[in-house]
């Protein structure tokens, strides 16, 4: 097996195209994860135990998102593929067919979790009043599981499209809503005593006018949840207007259903969502096991290290990704191979640039940019410990997003379902060795997640390479295989 090899930094006549659908999904994505940093920055008053609530809670939210993804993957694939055959009926068949299924999988998610609100803190390794901040932050964020789901379906459908601007201007508005009602149901009437930042007199003010008391971190969740779902209305309403997608199949009230067409989504998706799930799983595992017992402040410093630093790389190397998923999706539709590893190409240099970029961002502008999250030193420290450790991993996670999405946009995504979770699971063991036998305290488990990144990284980088995707997405009639998967790509 050769290894891998820096990809040509030369300019790609395919630069251009990727950048400008890739900018407006790297904000739109940014901003998709600015809730959580949104809530790390206005929780701060709540203390330690809010924060490490919310560090624990996310991987439990990764663990829904897999879920819902199966109903996302699928539809970056199929929908691009009939806007690339020039063919609206089906493009609005899946497009139809994905939101139903989301708003489904969001419901389930609602009801298993709210039910299950009493253990869940328990098996994140949470207890004491870190795990009553953890219900109540889960009750109320849970309540709006169905449009949250919908909403990723619709900025899937809009990048498939070649639209990235709409999901970016929908996602602005829904921050804007984020950041106001933050400060209003956290901390209400007493927002300006809790927190001394402008307006918030004004925030005060409002919240006595309408008789609004604090509801804590629960207030946080319960202002995402409404920002989102006034966004995914929105976006349905465009979506069924200015696009001109049929997204009802007869009347208003017809529930009329392909299971064929769900089943088409669920193929792609599939392994890409079992490895999400994998991974947030390896993740809650290295918690109970290994983390939580090291204490608040640790548990704490990964939520700020992980929501907040890599809540605004990962979006980077994800847009350029996405937009290149969506483009190879296009060029495989219109039977354009030449034009397929033109993106493949534009799309692995332009995520090493930005990998780069991050790996010195976190190392040079850690203690800056910790500082404006967390005021308790341990905390600070044990951020800064993770941001300087991960900053040696970001190329590798650039590189490791480019190749899959890669895959997930050919509708080739058999690879995911053992590489991700092979370098997740390997977390565990590798993690627990060096940060207890080894006794590199938590930095070991940090560097078990740069080590399996690594892996990661060349396994998918050698299957889009060297594998025989392509061959097979261009075969005559691919439409007879849609969920057939071997293994990836032509040397781009």
């Amino acid at each position: 097996m050769s290894a891998p090899r820096l990809p040509s930094l030369r300019p790609s006549a395919r630069t251009r195209e990727v950048l400008a659908l890739a900018w407006p999904a790297i904000v739109s994505y940014t901003l998709n994860n600015t809730y959580r940093i949104n809530d790390q920055f206005w929780i701060q008053a709540l203390g330690q135990n809010a924060q490490a609530a919310i560090g624990a809670n996310f991987f439990l939210q990764i663990l829904s998102f897999a879920l819902a993804f199966l109903a996302v993957g699928g539809t970056i694939a199929l929908v691009s593929r009939a806007v690339g055959a020039r063919d609206g009926k089906a493009r609005d068949s899946y497009a139809r067919h994905a939101l139903a299924f989301a708003l489904g999988v969001g419901l389930f998610l609602t009801i298993v979790v709210v039910s299950s609100l009493g253990p869940i803190p328990g098996m994140l390794g949470l207890a004491g009043e870190t795990a009553d901040e953890a219900r109540d932050y889960l009750f109320h964020l849970y309540l709006f599981m169905g449009p949250m789901a919908m909403l990723s379906v619709c900025d899937a459908i809009f990048i498939a499209r070649g639209n990235s601007r709409v999901p970016m201007i929908l996602q602005a508005i829904a921050i804007g809503l984020n950041t106001v009602l933050n400060p209003l149901l956290i901390y209400g009437k007493d927002a300006a005593d809790a927190m001394h930042l402008p307006l918030l007199g004004e925030v005060a003010a409002l919240a006595r006018a309408l008789d609004i008391d604090g509801m804590g971190i629960g207030g946080a969740a319960l202002a995402t949840g409404i920002a989102r779902t006034l966004v995914v209305l929105m976006a349905l309403a465009l979506l069924s207007t200015t696009f001109r997608m049929r997204l009802r199949p007869m009347g208003p009230l017809s529930l009329r259903i392909s299971l064929g067409r769900i089943g088409e989504i669920i193929r792609i998706s599939g392994p890409a969502s079992a490895s999400i799930a994998v991974y947030s799983i390896a993740y809650i595992l290295l918690l109970r096991i290994v983390l939580a017992p090291m204490g608040d402040a640790v548990l704490a410093g990964l939520g700020v290290g992980f929501q907040v630093f890599e809540g605004i790389s990962f979006p980077c190397y994800l847009g350029v990704a996405m937009a290149g998923s969506s483009l190879v999706g296009r060029e495989i539709g219109a039977r354009n191979r030449s034009g397929v590893l033109e993106v493949v190409h534009t799309v692995r240099v332009l995520t090493w640039r930005v990998g780069l970029f991050f790996a010195a961002l976190f190392w040079f502008g850690g203690p800056p940019f910790v500082a404006a999250f967390t005021d308790d030193p341990a905390v600070a420290h044990e951020t800064l410990i993770y941001v300087r450790t991960l900053a040696f991993s970001q190329v590798l996670v650039a590189v490791e997003t480019a190749n899959e999405k890669i895959l997930l946009g050919s509708g080739r995504t058999r690879p995911i379902l053992w590489i991700s979770p092979l370098g997740n699971l390997l977390r565990i063991p590798l993690g627990w060795l060096l940060s207890g036998p080894i006794a590199l305290g938590a930095a070991g488990v940090w560097w078990a997640i740069n080590a399996t990144t690594g892996l990661k990284a060349y396994l998918f980088w050698h299957r889009v390479e060297h594998g025989s995707w392509l061959d097979e997405v261009m075969a005559p009639d691919p439409a007879r295989q849609p969920a057939r998967d071997s293994s990836s790509s032509q040397r781009a």
